[in-house]
This record gives C-alpha cells, structure tokens and sequence, in this order.
C-alpha cells in the first residue's frame, strides 16, 4: 500500500501452482532411485519450480519499474525477514519474495539515481498516521480508528502514512531539501 492508498495486489505464484508441484512431486517419489525416468521427472519438477520463481521475478520488476517511475523517494519498513520465514506467516513471505523484490528494488533505484529508504517497523501500524497517538490493537483487526482526532482508515494505509513520515525525517532527504 502506497502513502496515497493505492494498494498492489501481491499474485500467490506459489500457492497457484502448488496442486501441479504436488502431482509432479508424487511422480518423482514414485520412481525407483536412479533410474532415468526418475531423472526426466526431477527435471520436470524443476522447471515448475523454475517458472514459478520466473513468473514472481517478472512481477518484482515490473513493480519496482511502476513504483520507482512515480515517485522519486520510495520508503520502506526493515522487516526481519528471516524472522518473519520462521513463523506460521513463512508460506506466505517466502510466496511474496520480500528480500528478492527489496533488492531489485534497491538496485533500480541506484541506477535511476532515485532513494530506497529502509524505516524502522515500530508501531508503524499502531501509531495515528493523524494525531501521532498509539491506538493498540490486534493483527486480525485490518481497519484503524483512532479515538482521539477520529481518523479512520485502512490500517496498511495508515501504516504507509507512518512511513513516509518517518521518511521525511530521514537525514538523507534533510540534506536534499537545502540545496
């Protein structure tokens, strides 16, 4: 989700192609070890794997290429990765490609002479994108409304709000800003 509420759907490559990656796999473990049936299954296998990483690399590009052809600073949360692969949310990071996307990300922007900004993830999503004040609340909970100034909006918009706040303050852009 953008600062401006516009959101980018993220496509589940994996789990679309999970019910094909199952068939395929069951043929392999059904082959006897070494035998050259069992090796053209591997092969099969992996180029579905294959195309499942081709397809989730095409659309880091294209996104990166979108975001970066709108905005000139981009700001992002420094999410543990890692840690965030270890819990039950691990299917759905590693189907997303985080790190991979960051990086291309990253890397198109030094080359466009654009800013990728890593921000700290700190109660982005709890604190009021409006007032500043910390409205707790549960994961499950997608919607933020805040008691104080009354704001209501998307949590992940708010969020986005809190980021590119916490962006601007970054000293990088202080600098940029007096020349």
């Amino acid at each position: 989700t953008t600062s401006e509420g516009e959101t980018i759907a993220i496509p589940q490559h994996y789990r679309q192609a999970q019910k094909r990656l199952k068939v395929i796999q069951k043929r392999v473990s059904r082959r006897k070890k070494g035998s050259n049936r069992r090796q053209k299954a591997v092969k099969k296998l992996g180029c579905q794997h294959q195309k499942v990483a081709n397809r989730r690399k095409d659309f880091h590009f294209k996104t990166a290429n979108y975001l970066l052809s709108k905005y000139d600073v981009v700001a992002h949360e420094n999410l543990n990765i890692k840690g965030l692969a270890r819990t039950r949310l691990a299917k759905s990071v590693l189907d997303a490609g985080w790190s991979n996307f960051l990086l291309i990300l990253t890397n198109k922007a030094e080359k466009a002479g654009l800013l990728v900004i890593p921000v700290s993830a700190h109660n982005t999503s709890r604190d009021c994108s409006n007032c500043g004040e910390k409205v707790p609340k549960k994961l499950h909970i997608r919607w933020h409304d805040c008691p104080n100034c009354g704001c209501s909006l998307d949590r992940d918009h708010n969020a986005a709000i809190n980021i590119k706040n916490r962006a601007v303050g970054h000293s990088v852009l202080k600098a940029s800003a007096i020349r």
